[in-house]
């Protein structure tokens, strides 16, 4: 099979190959010469790993599902050296349970047949499918009751179906036409057997009790348990795995799975999937009882599962009979808080993976440095349970490098040398030595494949986020800062342009210069939100205008650089929907699913409440233009309106914008619609004489002063703009009298991504206090611009506080930048702060240790609380050791400005906030009292200063110590945002 596969992908020079089987571990050797490459290898998979690792090392070529270098001479070279690899451990799984829908849910068997292939080239031997799966559960239905329309009703279109299989939903863009189930059931087949006959291994769903909502109704003695929403959507009920009904309804959907796609020897199952809820069902027994009946109908088989957060649980694992015969594919390998994979699975297998891609978006970045300094020494370290690899972007045709650099690391006994690679990479890429190429990858090599984004994950566009001056990615769910240097990534670019013109002629050079010029112009979406945003609040109507209709050019600019490359069109997505349906309304309705999925994701409950609006964003040629550009143009034109009438601006109903488009029918592009080389030259043109393209930075140091002590206001401006330097810069303080600048204030050019620093010493000055912390004001004034340009005027305001010493017996603990201040028995508390939930956990608090005691309560007004979020929260604090952050015993009972009061706990001892309880309508001032009993504790408030109370909530903290520490905290809950706020406390009692 290997030899056909050569066939199919370079039938030119498929007759120069020869293959030949050889025993023993898994690994493959290319000898040869000109003309004559004999490949030996332990089955086709090494054999065409091998095959790739000739033309990538020998032939400075490769392919790739993100653009192919393929411009071989007639005569093949011979190896340049014997390739010899070994493959260092047995599973090397690919693909996310999602990828059939955000990747191409409506894909022949052309599209299918090549990626089957191109997987295989790539050394990966465990492949999950989805494709035709729902027609085993079509036939399973109908052993228990249901008719083929029943059936058919309750499966998703093809491009939601994985989430079906998922458990998070069912029946979205159903039916399912009975042409269409033959056509995905004869689909799916055939990629399973291609995997045999390429030597991989088909890993399949597996049952884990998933049935329609009436399933208990129609079968007596079933026990379902209701799953509630999942973004909105109901999710289908899950079948006690317990009971003998589902022992019958699993085997007959193993029956009817081996039926249609044969023997198959692991199965993919996520038990409670994100917020799946056991009932009263205990997790053991469930994970014992889902284990038993695959065990029953396929004796031997693996349960693959995937590591997510918290997936697996623990008592999940713990009910296992079989653990080696369950293997963990981990997401999350590459983050830096992840750490011990044999503590945290209790010495369950596992392959060391990532999920670079979510939801298709057109991101490049990944952690390379994480892969090339983790896997081997994970693979070889003592008492390891790392067994294999796994890539799992949410989508793939996406990130070339990333694909190469992660499915070569199970082929190499050393590290990857990082250094060396992209080097290598550069001249497989383009086919050949350039200098400029290799500057272009070591480029890319120390800014998108060195991501150090908080999540670990790259960062999107939000010129595709739903308008919004405080939008800060183009999705909710999605990396909310930048996830590398902005400016150093703008080399690649320009280094991208200068390559020789002999190696501008392939495929991964069109992809790539479209996608790194589409992520060059996404970038400055980044730079510009947040001056629109100063240029509003500040009412400053002619820097708006200016912005706004940069802004707007911009995304024109975007929606014609992705059209330089078929893999960034609208066109081929909408086309393969078209063409799935078997008739003129089948064809119109699978098409609207396909646009729902990468615009609302599903109706408005999800769109909306569910947060999925453009999940699945993508820089698109068509969608930019016709989806994304006329939302922001309505809504910067309101604003600027408003900014010119003196009103306040309208609010939009994005989702009644967005539905009708979902139903559109019109056409685009199925072939790249623009020579990318002259738009990547336009692109940079532009960009090199835009103005707008900086940062300033202005910072007291320190930010809180005690009376008649002195500091110091550092400003730094930075050109961000990679492409052009700027002309003159001058900086100017203001609102400080007698401040005195420490540092040249003018300067005659910044180099590209260069920086000025300017200093002034401040003073505090004698007078007394007013309140606990005293603001001073202060505003920096920058004139700078592009070379060559006319000059704009950026500014930065902050305040330097005078602060009031804290008393003794009090301390203070930050993670949010936070200063403290006190006054006359007042307290105050100024700090930034990206969040207080889950994972992230950045307040500033002034507590007591050991304050809080069962029986004893934490009384405390707060008197006021700036607006610098709807989730902002001031309040009560309590935590077994406030200065350990992972302490258990964590809760809060807070004010907002925009939820009411709320009372956030930690709900399972993890020492992170996980679960809260509110009352609407109440803002600052107000009373708050926290009081605790064993590990129960009640949060009141009180609006009348303590005359009557009203309960928020009593609830249940688990590891709460018999002593804690208790105080006052506030966090901006900023979104990883620079803004900050002060809140003002009174009254702070415990008892």
């Amino acid at each position: 099979m290997a030899a056909q596969a050569v066939r199919r992908l370079l039938p030119r020079h498929a007759g120069q190959f020869t293959f030949q089987e050889i025993g023993g571990p898994e690994r493959f050797k290319v000898t040869g010469s000109a003309g004559r490459i004999r490949v030996a290898g332990t089955g086709p998979v090494a054999m065409l790993t091998g095959v790739h690792w000739y033309l990538k090392y020998s032939c400075d070529a490769h392919i790739s599902w993100a653009g192919s270098r393929l411009d071989l001479p007639a005569t093949l070279p011979a190896p340049r050296a014997q390739h010899a690899q070994r493959a260092t451990v047995p599973h090397r799984f690919a693909l996310n349970d999602t990828h059939d829908g955000y990747t191409a849910p409506y894909a022949d068997w052309e599209h299918w047949e090549r990626f089957c292939d191109v997987l295989a080239l790539h050394g990966f031997n465990q492949v999950l499918v989805t494709a035709g799966q729902e027609a085993v559960y079509h036939r399973m239905l109908q052993d228990f009751g249901y008719s083929d329309a029943d059936a058919r009703a309750w499966i998703p279109a093809p491009s939601h179906q994985p989430w079906w299989l998922l458990q998070n939903m069912a029946e979205y863009g159903g039916p399912v036409s009975p042409a269409l189930l033959k056509q995905r059931t004869v689909l799916g087949r055939r990629i399973v057997d291609r995997l045999r006959e390429l030597g991989m291994t088909p890993v399949l769903p597996g049952y884990f009790g998933t049935v329609p909502a009436d399933f208990a109704k129609r079968n007596k003695g079933a026990r379902t348990v209701p799953q509630g929403k999942w973004s909105g959507l109901d999710r289908p009920p899950w079948l006690d795995p317990r009971t003998a009904v589902f022992r019958k309804v699993a085997a007959s959907f193993y029956r009817h799975q081996k039926q249609l796609f044969g023997d198959v020897t692991h199965f993919k199952m996520d038990l409670l999937h994100e917020g799946g809820d056991p009932g009263n069902v205990p997790v053991p027994q469930a994970a014992r009882a889902v284990e038993k009946a695959l065990h029953t109908a396929r004796p031997g088989a693996t349960w693959v599962i995937l590591g997510w957060q918290s997936n697996p649980r623990k008592e999940l694992l713990d009910g296992l009979a079989a653990k080696d015969k369950m293997l963990i594919v981990d997401g999350l390998s590459d983050l830096e808080r992840v750490t011990d994979r044999e503590k945290d699975w209790g010495g369950v297998p596992y392959a060391f993976g990532t999920i670079p891609n979510f939801g298709g978006r057109t991101t490049i970045g990944a952690k390379t440095h994480m892969w090339a300094e983790r896997f081997t020494a994970w693979r070889d370290k003592a008492g390891s349970k790392l067994v294999g690899t796994c890539y799992m972007p949410e989508a793939t045709g996406r990130d070339a490098a990333a694909l190469e650099l992660f499915s070569e690391l199970a082929w190499r006994e050393q590290a990857v040398d990082r250094g060396r690679w992209f080097a290598d990479y550069a001249r497989l890429r383009y086919g050949g030595k350039d200098a400029k190429a290799a500057e272009a990858m070591k480029a890319l090599r120390e800014t998108a494949y060195r991501i150090s984004s908080k999540d670990g994950r790259p960062h999107d566009s939000i010129f595709a986020a739903r308008p919004s001056l405080t939008a800060r990615s183009g999705a909710y769910y999605a990396t909310h800062t930048p996830a590398f240097d902005l400016p150093a990534f703008d080399a690649a670019f320009t280094a991208l342009l200068g390559v020789g013109r002999k190696l501008r002629g392939s495929d991964a050079y069109r992809h790539d210069l479209t996608d790194v010029g589409r992520q060059v112009l996404a970038n400055r979406s980044w730079m510009l939100i947040g001056q629109l945003q100063d240029a509003y609040r500040k009412k400053d109507s002619a820097t708006f205008k200016k912005l706004a209709a940069l802004w707007l050019k911009l995304m024109d600019l975007a929606d014609e650089m992705s059209g330089g490359h078929t893999s960034f069109l609208l066109g081929p997505w909408l086309a393969a929907a078209r063409r799935a349906g078997s008739s003129a309304q089948e064809s119109a309705a699978l098409e609207r699913t396909a646009r729902v999925l990468i615009t609302t994701w599903a109706d408005r409950a999800t769109a909306d409440g569910g947060h999925l609006a453009n999940y699945a964003n993508r820089d698109w040629h068509g969608l930019i233009r016709d989806f994304h550009l006329p939302q922001w143009r309505a809504y910067l034109d309101d604003l600027q309106d408003a900014l010119d009438q003196g009103r306040a601006p309208k609010k939009f109903d994005w989702y009644a914008q967005e539905e009708p488009w979902t139903r559109r029918t019109d056409d685009h592009p199925t072939r790249p619609a623009a020579d990318p080389y002259a738009v990547a030259t336009r692109v940079r043109d532009v960009l090199a004489k835009a103005p707008f393209q900086s940062s300033l930075k202005a910072v007291p140091e320190p930010r809180a002063l005690g009376p008649g002590q002195s500091g110091t206001v550092r400003a730094v401006y930075r050109n961000e703009n990679g492409l052009a330097p700027t002309g003159a810069v001058d900086l100017t303080l203001r609102g400080l009298d007698g401040a005195e600048p420490q540092d040249p204030t003018s300067h005659r050019a910044i180099e590209p991504g260069g920086t000025a620093t300017v200093r002034w010493r401040v003073a505090a000055g004698e007078r007394a206090l007013s309140r606990p912390l005293d603001a001073m004001e202060y505003t920096v004034e920058v004139l700078s611009g592009p070379a060559g340009q006319e000059r704009v005027t950026t500014t930065r305001s902050d305040r330097v506080f005078r602060a009031g010493p804290l008393p003794a017996g009090v301390r203070t603990v930050t993670t949010n930048d936070a200063v403290f201040g006190h006054l006359s028995g007042r307290w105050a508390i100024d700090g930034a702060g990206a969040d207080l939930w889950k994972g992230t956990a950045e307040f500033g608090a002034v507590y007591r240790e050991r304050a809080l005691a069962d029986g004893g309560s934490v009384t405390l007004t707060v008197v006021s609380q700036e607006d610098s979020g709807p989730w902002a929260r001031a309040g009560i604090i309590v935590r077994n050791r406030l200065a350990e952050a992972s302490a258990g015993g964590f809760l809060n009972l807070a004010v907002t400005p925009g939820n009411g009061v709320v009372l956030s706990y930690d709900s399972d001892g993890d020492g992170t906030l996980d679960t809260y309880r509110r009352i609407t309508g109440v803002r600052a001032p107000v009373t708050l009292r926290l009081s605790r009993s064993g590990g129960s504790f009640r949060g009141e408030l009180s609006t009348d200063e303590g005359a009557s109370w009203r309960t928020v909530a009593t609830v249940e903290v688990p590891g709460a110590s018999a002593q804690q520490d208790a105080g006052a905290f506030m966090t901006a809950t900023n979104g990883g945002g620079d803004v900050r706020a002060l809140a003002e406390f009174a009254g702070w009692e415990t008892r």
